[in-house]
């Protein structure tokens, strides 16, 4: 990810594994999300995540990033390949 994305993103400054729940931590992915709600470099967060989107393995695509859970990213992803092929 990109270095300024960490450096100024809230999470820099928020206990990580808040942004990385387990399964069933329905809680901690609601916070994380309402810290990314507010963070200044969120659009740049979720970009650089669906960017990588379709590079990683399923394995690395975990924790909330940009706002939204690995699940959200794969299907905003599938849309944007969908309206690209449009």
């Amino acid at each position: 990810m990109n270095k300024t994305v960490i450096e100024e993103g809230i999470c820099a400054q928020t206990y990580p594994d808040l942004f990385f729940p387990e399964k069933g931590e329905a809680g901690k992915t609601r916070a994380a999300k309402g810290i990314c709600f507010v963070c200044p470099v969120r659009r740049a967060c979720l970009e650089e995540a669906l960017a990588e989107e379709g590079t990683v393995a399923a394995s690395h695509r975990y924790g909330v990033l940009g706002g939204c859970s690995p699940r959200e990213r794969a299907d905003i992803a599938k849309q944007q390949r969908y309206r690209a092929a449009a």
